[in-house]
């Protein structure tokens, strides 16, 4: 199967440049839950919830709608934490059109490293036994992307789908975003990236059962499209897996990378 590529008309932002972190615009309901306790209820709608899983802040955005679409996690990039992009248009479209979005601090800047795919284990528990509904839907950004795939590649139930926005995949290509090298050496111990912890090298072990979709830019100095979304797209569409790709313009933080109406359409695909 081939790979999809469209270019949308992004060449206009409609939504500005979308700032890294923002305060909770609105918080319905606070709940601190921890690890070592069990759900005692189903979580309330239209609510956010915050726990604490094995150290790691976690947190979920609950539509208010009585019949959710699914559970959603989201991969913070390289300088996120648990509310990075969770309160900005682009994520909060997929909360109204009916997604529960978890996510979680992932270690911070992690790059994919073990201890990421052991909180992608536990927020992905605790999302669904505190809302009863099933994770359907993998959404990255940036670094996101190493940490979600290689959580497909250690055991984690692969979604229906994955979207993935300027995905970094390939470990070895990142020296032109600031600090990089630096922080993925400190992810791995100070040792070189695993071979079984750099997305490009492992195509063969994510699930050809799964639809993904990459939001990419040619003009994309920091994480080259041709060694990261390319790559990964030409090998999954090799197996025979549905992969499109979303031309999009600009550089790594060019606002067209989130487009609101490419994600709540490709989610409904995956209800």
């Amino acid at each position: 199967m081939g790979i999809k590529s469209t270019l949308d008309g992004v060449r206009h932002s409609w939504f500005g440049r979308a700032l890294r972190f923002r305060p909770v615009a609105v918080v319905l309901a606070v709940l601190f839950v921890f690890a070592t306790a069990s759900a005692t209820a189903d979580a309330p709608s239209g609510d956010v919830v915050y726990g604490k899983l094995k150290g790691q802040d976690v947190r979920l955005s609950i539509p208010a709608t009585a019949h959710p679409k699914g559970i959603a996690i989201f991969f913070h990039g390289q300088t996120g934490g648990v509310d990075n992009r969770m309160d900005e248009p682009w994520l909060q479209a997929l909360l109204r059109s009916g997604w529960i979005i978890g996510s979680s601090d992932f270690h911070t800047a992690s790059w994919g490293n073990a201890a990421s795919t052991d909180d992608t284990v536990q927020l992905v528990r605790w999302a669904e036994e505190q809302t009863g509904h099933r994770v359907k839907l993998f959404v990255s950004g940036s670094m996101g992307a190493s940490v979600s795939l290689n959580a497909m590649a250690h055991g984690v139930k692969a979604p229906r789908c994955w979207y993935g926005v300027k995905p970094a995949v390939d470990l070895t290509t990142m020296g032109n975003v600031p600090g990089a090298n630096r922080i993925i050496s400190e992810a791995y111990g100070g040792q070189p990236v695993p071979a079984d912890r750099n997305p490009v090298e492992n195509i063969g072990s994510y699930s050809t059962d799964t639809v993904y979709r990459m939001v990419s830019s040619f003009q994309d100095t920091w994480v080259p499209r041709t060694t990261n979304a390319g790559r990964l797209a030409e090998g999954l569409a090799a197996r025979g897996a549905e992969v499109s790709i979303l031309d999009v313009v600009g550089g790594h933080d060019d606002p067209s990378h989130f487009n609101a109406t490419d994600l709540v359409t490709f989610g409904s695909r995956c209800a």
